[in-house]
């Protein structure tokens, strides 16, 4: 088949690039980018006649655009979309019932919401990696005085300044005070998600004046959904992330791991300054392709702590460190159950203080943690690639 593929700073084009190949595939990369996602006629106009000359059979697209989704169906074509975000509020538009979307999507919740709502052509699929990639990179010695660490953590603390919930300057004290209490609660429970159905009319109302939200005139996503996924969820993980890296700080000195050494500081890779956190190790941003899976398979532990409107599904990152040959250490998703065998394959945790204890035992059993490594490794490279999920789309449509 010939398959066009626009990507914007998506993570994977050259992987999923490269597995639409071995399959057999064509692939022509489209690098126009609408102004809107949602409504832009003259990129609509201008990809439906690209569609046309060059004979494309489907679209393919890492998460979803409805422009494209108009864009196909006028044009007669399947729109393959593999989403890896959530929240995604653009699945909520009225086009995720175009006829011509096939759209997977790694969080089973999402799935579920999304076919309650009646749309029809959207299925369950976890992310995947390019093991061939993965088992040919190696960190050179002057690498692995970046990438070696006892305990690390890839990826965003959420703390720049003004985030949504911190605008909300002028929410009343009663308000402000109720929406604490839901994220302390919500951090203490792993799996389950409660917060949209905490935001009550009044308290939305209250919100609103705060920050004013309107819905999509082309979607039916609640305002409840807005708050809870855009604000609430993304405060929650700002808070639980910096605590647990904090707590973790004075931890870690106290452990002797099973080299007969005290644990390092924990190592962060993110793009944020740190100065709140300053007996963490801030190593800057590592290259998605090239630098990040060294970090994976030289870190004795790494983190994975999920941001909280992904509800259910497996993170990319997650399966990233498996297939790097790393040990995961991730809180509690129910979409793992599915795929892996907690203490086998992964560990998950369940509270900071079940994270604190694992962090001790695992610095401390080498043999135990290796070997989970080592099933993970081996698991999701031989039933999570990209070749493989490529077929199982492929099958469905």
């Amino acid at each position: 088949m010939k398959i066009l593929f626009p990507h914007w700073k998506s993570f994977g084009v050259e992987d999923i690039t490269e597995a639409f190949e071995t399959l057999g595939h064509s692939v022509t990369h489209y690098e126009n980018e609408p102004k809107n996602y949602r409504i832009d006629p003259k990129y609509k106009s201008e990809l439906k006649k690209y569609i046309r000359s060059e004979a494309i059979d489907i679209i393919f697209t890492s998460n979803y655009f409805p422009v494209i989704s108009d864009a196909c169906n006028d044009a007669g074509i399947i729109y393959l979309s593999w989403c890896y975000d959530s929240p995604l509020v653009l699945t909520y538009s009225n086009t995720i019932f175009n006829p011509c979307n096939r759209i997977f999507i790694f969080d089973s919740h999402m799935v579920n919401e999304l076919k309650k709502a009646g749309a029809e052509n959207v299925f369950y699929m976890p992310m995947a990696v390019n093991a061939k990639r993965l088992s040919k990179i190696t960190a050179t010695p002057a690498q692995k005085e970046i990438v070696s660490a006892d305990v690390s953590f890839v990826g965003s603390l959420y703390t720049e300044k003004h985030t949504l919930y911190d605008r909300m300057t002028k929410l009343d004290e009663h308000t402000r005070g109720y929406l604490e209490g839901v994220m302390a609660s919500q951090r203490l429970v792993y799996g389950y998600s409660f917060i949209e159905d905490a935001l009550t009319p009044d308290i939305v109302a209250k919100m609103q004046e705060a920050m004013p939200l309107e819905t999509n005139v082309n979607g039916f996503e609640t305002v409840e959904y807005t708050y809870a996924n855009y604000f609430i969820c993304r405060k929650i993980t700002q808070t639980e992330r910096t605590e647990i890296f904090s707590e973790l700080s004075k931890l870690l000195p106290n452990i002797t791991t099973s080299t007969g050494k005290k644990a390092a500081p924990i190592k962060l890779y993110t793009p944020e300054p740190t100065p709140f956190l300053p007996d963490v190790k801030n190593m800057g941003t590592v290259h998605y392709m090239y630098e990040m899976p060294l970090v994976f398979a030289n870190s004795k532990i790494n983190l994975n702590i999920t941001l909280r409107s992904i509800q259910n599904g497996i993170p990319l990152r997650a399966m990233d460190i498996m297939g790097a040959g790393g040990f995961l250490l991730t809180n509690y998703q129910n979409d793992f159950n599915q795929h892996f065998v907690d203490g086998e394959d992964f560990v998950s945790f369940d509270s900071k203080a079940d994270l604190y204890n694992k962090i001790e035992y695992y610095l401390t059993h080498e043999d135990e943690r290796k070997a989970i490594a080592d099933n993970g490794c081996k698991k999701v490279r031989n039933e999570h690639t990209y070749e493989l999920r490529l077929k199982e789309m492929f099958e469905i449509i």
